[in-house]
């Protein structure tokens, strides 16, 4: 019994400590978190000295992004050798305001430092880094209100010299925060989104800002689409030689439509460009999809490769019952030499059951598609050169994990394997004759990247 209830602690701990602000009211003394196995035995003065200084009632706080997804963050930040440590937190009288707590290694006590209140009820990402190249970590707290991602705040701490002690030198508001080197320079800047809202007009502006000495000075910015509903992921590209560092953001136009925005340091301009804007609509729709499809780097050649849809219709006569609607041509496009894109590759993509089809530029022509939505199936077939369809060649569906061990699919190929489901592919009687095989099979159909 004693050892069942000992498994249960340890299990509601490990739980806690990498949940989020919101998720642990029902958590009470915070030495109940800081306890054995995680912190207690390797930092019990520590236990004590939060225990010390900040309320019983206090609520542990974790960071929801970033590399750092613990509340408590023990390393050498102010670069003296010794171990320092921040501890995110809520106050049980307060539960509205994330709060840091900064403690110090000195001697075998740990010593409080400073406490800063934070700008929201959470925190979203915490980022430790020698931003100009003094030898001090500076540190980035991405502060974040529950629900209202365009309201972030980003504060910047800096150690003073003489003291150790660290003190709040900026603040901006933000949807968006990633630290960076933009103007490959090796020293890293802050890059991030911030929204206005003038007279009813929303405007989106992409910022960086490097650390001076004892202060944050704006380096540039450039409008982007302000007809974005979040920000999904952020990608970049390594700089070399004349080539800048691209920063490749996908971001969704809508509750399902997305596209990807492409900026970059124009070292000739002395400026950050965002070369995919068109500044008569003030609209970027180079990169639209349909489909929240993000960018990726498809064919590894260390280049961001960005999909863009067009809608297709069905090819053919109509015997054959076609539901094409909601399938399109996604041409995954290359804007590594300018903004003039170049199509890496073309693919049909079945993005509800996770795979795509690859066609060559051959096969844009002489290939159709249908989609039988009752049987979840894709069925591909030739056409002649007057758009006739012709012969099916070989289907594309997803199955359940207890159908696919019947039977009927002893003749499919399996594709993606999951627990639960698996991809597979029926080549027909004419495509075998075609020399449709296995191998040609594997190099066509593929999980969505």
């Amino acid at each position: 019994m004693k050892r069942f209830i000992g498994i249960f602690c340890l299990v509601l701990i490990v739980c806690f400590m990498f949940s989020s602000c919101d998720s642990i009211d029902v958590i009470r003394p915070v030495s109940a978190l800081l306890s054995p196995p995680l912190y207690y035995e390797e930092y019990e003065e520590l236990v004590e000295a939060f225990n010390t200084n900040v309320s019983k009632d206090a609520l542990l706080c974790s960071p929801k992004n970033g590399d750092y997804k613990s509340a408590v963050v023990v390393e050498d930040i102010d670069s003296d050798g010794e171990n320092d440590a921040l501890i995110f937190y809520k106050d049980g009288a307060d539960n509205t305001v994330a709060r840091m707590h900064y403690f110090k290694a000195s001697s075998d006590e740990w010593v409080s430092n400073g406490d800063f209140s934070g700008y929201g009820n959470e925190v979203e990402s915490v980022v430790i880094n020698d931003m100009d190249g003094d030898g001090f970590k500076e540190l980035i707290v991405t502060w974040g209100v529950s629900g209202i991602s365009a309201s972030n705040t980003l504060s910047v701490y800096r150690a003073t010299f003489m003291t150790g002690k660290f003190k709040e030198i900026s603040n901006e508001t933000c949807s968006l925060c990633e630290v960076v080197d933009v103007d490959s320079d090796s020293k890293k800047e802050i890059f991030f989104i911030s929204q206005s809202n003038t007279s009813g007009v929303i405007l989106k502006t992409a910022k960086v800002m490097k650390l001076s000495g004892d202060s944050v000075v704006h380096m540039g910015e450039t409008k982007i689409d302000p007809n974005i509903s979040s920000y999904v992921s952020f990608k970049t590209e390594k700089s070399s030689g004349d080539s800048p560092l691209r920063i490749y953001i996908d971001a969704l136009k809508g509750e399902t439509n997305m596209i990807t925005e492409l900026i970059y340091w124009d070292k000739d301009k002395n400026e950050l460009v965002a070369p995919l804007l068109d500044s008569e609509t003030m609209s970027n729709n180079s990169t639209l999809r349909f489909e929240p499809i993000v960018s990726s780097d498809i064919n590894n050649d260390g280049v961001i490769d960005v999909p863009v849809q067009s809608k297709i219709f069905g090819k053919g006569d109509d015997s054959v019952t076609i539901d094409t609607e909601d399938i399109y041509l996604t041409s995954w496009q290359n804007f590594s030499s300018s903004a003039k894109a170049k199509t890496i590759a073309n693919t049909l993509i079945n993005y509800q059951d996770g795979y795509m089809i690859y066609l060559d530029n051959n096969e844009l022509d002489s290939i159709g598609i249908r989609n039988y939505r009752s049987q979840n199936c894709w069925v591909v077939y030739r056409t002649d050169k007057n758009g006739n369809s012709g012969n099916e060649i070989y289907s594309v569906m997803k199955v359940s994990a207890d159908r696919w061990n019947t039977e009927t699919f002893r003749a499919y190929i399996p594709i993606i394997e999951k627990k639960d489901s698996t991809v597979c592919v029926y080549i027909t009687p004419n495509g075998q004759k075609a020399g449709i095989d296995e191998k040609y099979i594997s190099s066509k159909v593929t999980k969505i990247p």
